[in-house]
């Protein structure tokens, strides 16, 4: 098509139908990992309870989520660059939601793991390939912007299940956590009808270009299919040092995000309604942090973006060290989090359309992603052991600021091989 047929086209549609994308992203986000896994740090005080389960066997099945998303994440990148982003997303949101509605029916420790096991394997497949998304249907100048609209899905699942999960529990008692996963579970099937509905795998499907494209789609851009192997994908420049941060991230953001609200309630002794509170403001906040610190790394740069983002986090996460810290430093540290907390996925996500084409983004993000699943899965883990063997978190949360340093060490060392990193 000519550029000035793709001028008419977009003219007479009124918008451009990638602000449906970038609506349907932000929702597909919020259902495939928001929901699924940050619900589960709102729910499990009452999960443990009921099941009689300790703070070990907690981070197991917290880690078996992760582990599902650790092996599944690489498989979800190819199938995606093979068979387009649409269908595997449309059935990681179908899986995802079938998952948490086994999660609800568990009745003990290891029946609750192989559930969560599940819900990781869904959850990979559906994020991963969203996320490639972002860089076929926006050109680089827009691609941070878009990826942190996207990520800003984590925040409303954050938000809603901050306030969600407390009245459900109030209304159901002891059954309320598994009432709070059939909720759960039930809108990620609506939305995955919802994708298949809406979402298309490139622009050229609507006779479009890249939102912030100028120039027609090129023959580059437009490839069919894209056929890397594990080999390949190390070998591009960036790709090493830009997995070594997404594992620092995936294992220091995961310990606050899965027990932060326990360590309100066991530790500070907040009531859950003060612990929910306090975990939906920093949700809330991240909505559009995402967005800004994506759109941010547009105009500055990728890496000096992502120094200041795990710096932030780091200190938000020593905060929580403080033996003093049940006071205003707590509500500090969700902000701090929250202002920061999807900052890393969406520009890692970014990064990944910056040093290889549209196609080839969803395979470089489905690796470094199984690189973050492997940290995200030693995150849980290890905070459990820590918990038992000193009765406290604060040692999981040092833990999680040292890994959040190392992330800002390798955000330096990164090499992005185009214009974005200034």
């Amino acid at each position: 098509m000519r550029l000035s047929d793709q001028l008419q086209t977009e003219r007479a549609a009124g918008f451009h139908y990638g602000l449906v994308i970038l609506v349907m992203g932000m929702l597909v986000v919020t259902g495939v990992l928001g929901l699924a896994r940050f619900g589960y740090g709102m729910i499990i005080p009452e999960m443990r309870q009921n099941l009689g389960l300790t703070h070990e066997q907690m981070g197991f099945i917290a880690s078996a989520d992760t582990f599902g998303y650790f092996i599944s994440a690489l498989v979800a990148g190819l199938l995606a660059a093979r068979l387009g982003p649409r269908v595997v997303v449309a059935v990681g949101l179908l899986w995802t939601g079938l998952a948490m509605i086994s999660t609800g029916l568990v009745n003990s420790p290891y029946t609750a793991a192989l559930a969560r096991f599940f819900t990781g394997v869904g959850s990979a497949g559906g994020n991963i390939a969203i996320m490639g998304l972002a860089s076929a249907w926006f050109a680089p100048s827009r691609r941070g912007m878009a990826a942190g609209v996207f990520v800003g899905g984590s925040g409303i699942a954050i938000a809603l299940t901050g306030w969600m999960v407390p009245q459900v529990n109030a209304m159901f008692l002891e059954a309320g956590w598994r009432y709070n996963w059939f909720i759960l579970g039930a809108i990620d099937i609506i939305l995955s009808v919802a994708a298949w509905l809406v979402l298309r795998n490139s622009p050229s499907e609507k006779n479009l270009r890249p939102i912030g494209e100028t120039l027609p789609i090129t023959a580059k851009e437009d490839q069919p299919a894209v056929n890397l192997s594990i080999k390949d994908l190390i070998r591009i420049p960036g790709v090493p040092y830009l997995a070594a941060l997404y594992f620092c991230f995936g294992f220091s953001y995961i310990i606050t995000a899965t027990f932060f609200v326990t360590y309100l309630i066991d530790e500070v002794k907040c009531t859950q309604e003060l612990a929910g509170s306090i975990w939906a403001t920093a949700g809330i906040l991240s909505i559009g942090s995402s967005v800004v610190w994506g759109t941010l790394s547009d105009k500055l740069g990728r890496k000096s973006i992502m120094v200041t983002i795990f710096s932030i986090q780091a200190l938000a996460y020593f905060l929580l060290v403080l033996k003093f810290s049940d006071g205003w430093l707590l509500w500090l540290s969700a902000i701090l989090y929250g202002l920061t907390a999807w900052g890393i996925p969406s520009l890692a996500a970014s990064c990944c359309g910056d040093i290889s084409n549209a196609k080839g983004a969803s395979a470089i993000l489905g690796f470094i992603t199984f690189i973050f699943g492997f940290g995200q899965m030693l995150g849980p883990m290890s905070a459990g052991y820590i918990k038992e063997f000193t009765l406290s978190f604060t040692g999981a949360f040092l833990l999680a600021a040292i890994l959040a340093a190392l992330g800002a060490i390798f955000s330096n060392k990164i090499v992005i091989s185009k214009a974005n990193d200034r």
